[in-house]
C-alpha cells in the first residue's frame, strides 16, 4: 500500500506550487480560483541513506525506496460541505487519502488574488476546518439514521455502534475533530471504514515569505482547538529575504517544525513521515534491498500484509534483525551465532529500522 497524502487549502495558496515543487512536476498553477479541477497526481520516493548501507552488507546494486502519493487537490472555499465551489467532489478526494497537507498562505502580494481579498489565515485555516468538520457530521448524522432503524445486528454490537456515533455527533457539534477523541481499538476498525476526514492527521505547511510580511497573532493562532502547531511545516515558495518576524521565531521552537526556504525535497519528505508518525522496515537479500514505511505500533502480520496479502495469511514467524546490529556485524552467520536474529510472532510490534525475512506458507 502506497501511503497517500492530500493537498488542501483555499484556493491560491501554494497548493499546486507545493506539488509541482516536491514531485519536480510542471502542473498548471493560475492566479485564479479553481486552477485545479481534477486532481494532479504525483509518486514521491522516500529518502533513506540507510538502504545504501544494508545494499553494501548483502551485496547488491538494486536499491528499492518506499514511496509516497501526494495529491494536488482543488481549492476548497466557505459552503464546500453543501457543494459550494464542487466541494462535495474535492471533498470526496480527500476522504481517499491517509492523511491531509493544509496549506496555509501566509505571504501578501498583490499580484496573487485572495479568494477573499485579503490574506488572513486564522480565518482560512478555519473555513477549511469548519468545511472538513460539518462533512463529517453530516456523514455521521446519515450514519446514524440509516442505523438505528435497522435491527439486523445483534443487540450488544447495535448498542455500541450506535453510541459510538453518538459520541462523534457530539464532539463535532462541538466544534472539535474527531481525532482528538480516544477510541478504542475495536471502535477505531467501525470508524476507519467511513474514512472520516477528521479523523486523518493533518500537517499544517504554511507557506510564508522570508520576511514574513504578514503578521499572525501567535497566541489566537494557539487558542484555535483544531491547530497543533507541533505538526506544522512552514515553507517558501515565493521570495528570498532575511528571517525577522515574531511568528517565525515562535514556529521555530515548536517540536517537529522545521524550515524550507525553496523547499529542500529530502527533508521535506523525511521531515512529513515523521510528523505523520510513519517508520521503516527493510527487507534484504542478494535481489534487492527495500525499504517499507508504515504507521507506528503495526504487528509482524500487519507489516507482512504491507508486501503481500500471502505473507499475511501464511504468515508462520518474522526473523527480526535491528539495523544497528545488522551494519556492525554485517555477516548473517555472526548475527545469527551471536543471537542477534530474533524469531517473533504475529503479535509482534515492529520497530523503526527493522530488517525483517518473513517466513510463511502459501
Amino acid at each position: 500500500m502506497v501511503y497517500k497524502c492530500g493537498i488542501v487549502g483555499l484556493p491560491n495558496v501554494g497548493k499546486s506550487a507545493l506539488f509541482n515543487t516536491i514531485t519536480r512536476l510542471n502542473i498548471p498553477s493560475k492566479n485564479f480560483p479553481f486552477c485545479t479541477i481534477e486532481p494532479n497526481i504525483g509518486i514521491v520516493s522516500v529518502p533513506d541513506n540507510r538502504l545504501k548501507k544494508i545494499a553494501v552488507c548483502v551485496s547488491t546494486k538494486n536499491i528499492v525506496h518506499s514511496c509516497i502519493t501526494l495529491i494536488d487537490i482543488a481549492g476548497l472555499v466557505k459552503g464546500a460541505s453543501k457543494g459550494e465551489g464542487l466541494g462535495n467532489k474535492f471533498l470526496k478526494k480527500i476522504r481517499e487519502c491517509n492523511a491531509i497537507l493544509h496549506v496555509v498562505r501566509c505571504f501578501i502580494n498583490n499580484k496573487i488574488t485572495h479568494v477573499y481579498n485579503n490574506v488572513n489565515p486564522l480565518r482560512d485555516i478555519d473555513i477549511i476546518n469548519t468545511e472538513l468538520l460539518l462533512s463529517d457530521l453530516d456523514l455521521c448524522e446519515k450514519i446514524f439514521k440509516k442505523k438505528s432503524i435497522q435491527k439486523n445486528m445483534s443487540d450488544v454490537h447495535y448498542s455500541i455502534f450506535l453510541n459510538l456515533m453518538k459520541r462523534c455527533i457530539h464532539q463535532l457539534q462541538s466544534g472539535l475533530f474527531l481525532k482528538d477523541l480516544d477510541f478504542l481499538e475495536e471502535e477505531l476498525k467501525i470508524l476507519q471504514q467511513y474514512q472520516f476526514l477528521t479523523l486523518k492527521p493533518m500537517i499544517y505547511i504554511f507557506n510564508m515569505t522570508k520576511d514574513m510580511c504578514c503578521n499572525i497573532d501567535i497566541n489566537e493562532l494557539n487558542k484555535d482547538k483544531n491547530v497543533n502547531l507541533s505538526t506544522s511545516i512552514p515553507v517558501v515558495l515565493h521570495y528570498k529575504y532575511s528571517i525577522n518576524n515574531n511568528y517565525v521565531n515562535v514556529l521555530s521552537t515548536q517540536k517537529n517544525c522545521l524550515f524550507f526556504f525553496d523547499v529542500d525535497f529530502n527533508k521535506f519528505i523525511r521531515h512529513l513521515c515523521n510528523s505523520l508518525f510513519l517508520k521503516t522496515f527493510f527487507t534484504a537479500g542478494p535481489k534487492e534491498v527495500k525499504s517499507w514505511i508504515f504507521k507506528a505500533e503495526k504487528t509482524a502480520v500487519q507489516a507482512a500484509k504491507l508486501i503481500h496479502t500471502d505473507f499475511s495469511k501464511g504468515f508462520i514467524r518474522a526473523q527480526v534483525i535491528s539495523y544497528v546490529d545488522f551494519i556492525k556485524y554485517r555477516n548473517l552467520i555472526k548475527i545469527k551465532q551471536l543471537g542477534k536474529m530474533r524469531s517473533e510472532g504475529k503479535q509482534y510490534i515492529v520497530q523503526d529500522g527493522d530488517i525483517i525475512n518473513f517466513l510463511f506458507n502459501i
